[in-house]
């Protein structure tokens, strides 16, 4: 690191405060400025917030660490949200954005009533603030620890506390507003040093040409190889992925992030925008610097203890003066806008679905402001305690992906039939924490096949959530009627205050068009770098064919 390095890091730092600082005063003046800002959010805007959220510190080294212990194909793993991507486009979007709640927790109130209803919410309030959200935030603060140990010699106690300070200081001033305009800024800072690096890890192998010779063939295969057969590890793994993984998760009808960016766009159409901006930048855009850097990685390192460090170990030997400077620039710019965005959801959790329904209604907004500031200052401290205990972010993806898979399909069936309760989520949160716990711990369950742990985890949730649905009383029947009069039932086919399948078979059949064009603008660009000219054309072929259809089927809805 030289004087310009520092000079670049130190100005990078200085904007992000400028712009996260500016917002201080309107994030004060209340919850839906501080969380929401104040629902006025241009679609552009939150589309980029969503790809700066989801393009974190830990991400090229978890695409590194899946590239070099299994291959292109393993990619899968993250590739396989394209699906869920494109039904929150195309059906949750909307129906988030007309229902009017500040939070996807407050969903339960207008979805459920009663007893059940408050301890679902205050119990959902808690287990996404202070677990699934300490998981993620832990796995991307863990990433910038092992970036900055190698890139700076820190230990791993005081790369926690300084790279984690930063953010939690504009996050707690700025609000919404400040992590919005901040996620702009950090997001292109962050890509173009991915870029740089990519350019420049290709040139010192020598080439593309280079990397296809020197490389095993597997390891460039987009798809898994099949010389194990169909019950093979590599593809019984793969059918885990994009059969079972993308519906089964807590976030397959869009999940707080994306839902908190589409609530706050100025509109449905806007929200409906911004989360396809989302979904073709962060699949379409971003996948092949970091899977290039990857293989090159395989040559210059061919044997690291570590896998996930190859990445900053590139930055520290291979980028010069004033690029190194961008790069860590760009990992912190990658950390910051994620770990500012779940700061602040965590916090919106807490307070609007907990703290204000249960322990102090009816106070000024100025009282919950702070209040929401002074749960960040919590929550991070629990964040930093369990990220020193953790050591690898691939692995910690992995868990959260199992972790609640049981919840999955509640989360869609509970906007369609009638019959899901707030104890159907409720005995599906409890049972798929429960079984993934005793999964992944068992001695001999936690040696099996990815594919095996979560169709068990799945199907042992199922079994539960459904036989206590129907052991408990349905919803009341007012509460149905005014839970599907704001999703417009008279522009969606209901039956028995049940939207059928029926009503949304436009929005199923853009779900697989927009699916195949996502999936043929990532792998298309893919194989045209890797020299795979022809294989590229017909990929980015597809991908054109399926938005000129994507194209002809919305237009009649306009």
């Amino acid at each position: 690191m030289f004087a310009l390095d520092w000079v670049i890091i130190g100005l990078y730092f200085l904007i992000s405060l400028f712009i996260g600082f500016y917002f201080t005063k309107r994030a004060s003046k209340s919850l839906s400025e501080f969380f929401l800002s104040g629902k006025n959010s241009p679609w552009w805007l939150a589309g980029i917030s969503m790809a700066a959220t989801t393009f974190s510190s830990d991400t090229p080294l978890y695409v590194t660490g899946l590239v070099r212990t299994n291959g292109i194909y393993e990619n899968w793993q993250w590739w396989c949200f394209i699906f869920s991507g494109m039904l929150t486009v195309f059906v949750f979007a909307s129906f988030w954005k007309r229902i009017g709640v500040f939070t996807d927790v407050e969903f339960i109130s207008l979805r459920y009533s009663g007893k059940p209803a408050r301890i679902l919410r205050g119990f959902k309030a808690l287990y996404f603030s202070l677990i699934v959200h300490t998981i993620i935030k832990a796995q991307v603060i863990l990433a910038m620890a092992k970036i900055l140990d190698v890139l700076m010699g820190w230990n791993k106690w005081l790369a926690i506390i300084i790279s984690s300070l930063v953010t939690l200081f504009y996050s707690m001033a700025s609000g919404y507003w400040g992590v919005l305009t901040t996620d702009l800024f950090q997001f292109f800072v962050a890509l173009l040093s991915a870029v740089f690096l990519a350019v420049l890890s290709i040139k010192v192998v020598g080439g593309i040409n280079s990397i296809k010779e020197s490389i095993d063939p597997k390891v460039l295969q987009f798809f898994p190889p099949l010389d194990e057969g169909f019950l093979g590890a590599s593809f019984l793994t793969f059918l885990g992925y994009i059969a079972i993984t993308w519906w089964s998760k807590y976030s397959s009808d869009g999940g707080g992030v994306i839902v908190q960016r589409i609530i706050s766009c100025r509109n449905e159409k806007e929200g409906i925008k911004a989360t396809m901006l989302f979904n073709i930048v962060h699949y379409g855009l971003r996948t092949w610097p970091w899977v290039l850097t990857a293989l090159a990685s395989i040559i210059i390192y061919p044997a690291v203890s570590d896998p996930e460090i190859a990445y900053p170990l590139l930055v520290a030997d291979l980028m010069p003066s004033g690029l190194k400077g961008l790069m860590v620039a760009g990992f912190f710019a990658a950390f910051m806008s994620t770990l500012s965005t779940y700061l602040n959801l965590s916090s919106a959790y807490f307070v609007n679905d907990f703290y204000r329904p249960y322990v102090k209604p009816d106070q000024k907004e100025s009282h919950y402001v702070i209040i929401a500031r002074l749960s960040m200052i919590l929550l991070s401290i629990v964040t930093a305690i369990v990220t020193y205990h953790v050591d690898s972010v691939v692995g910690i993806f992995k868990f959260l992906i199992a972790f609640g898979s049981g919840t999955g399909i509640v989360y869609i069936l509970r906007w369609f039939w009638w019959r899901i309760n707030a104890w159907s989520e409720i005995s599906a949160m409890i049972a798929s924490t429960v079984v993934t716990l005793v999964v992944y711990t068992h001695p001999v369950l936690g040696s099996i096949n990815y594919f095996y742990k979560l169709t068990l985890i799945v199907s042992v949730s199922a079994l539960i959530w459904i036989t206590v649905t129907l052991l408990t009383k349905p919803e009341q029947q007012d509460v149905l009627n005014r839970f599907f009069e704001l999703l417009r039932p008279e522009q969606l086919k209901s039956s028995n205050t049940e939207i059928g399948f029926d009503s949304i078979k436009r929005g199923i059949q853009n779900v697989v068009w927009g699916s195949l064009f996502i999936i043929g603008l990532t792998l298309g660009p893919g194989k045209l770098l890797l020299g795979k000219t022809v294989t590229g054309m017909l990929y980015l072929s597809l991908s054109g064919i399926s938005a000129f259809l994507l194209f002809r089927t919305l237009r009649p809805s306009e």
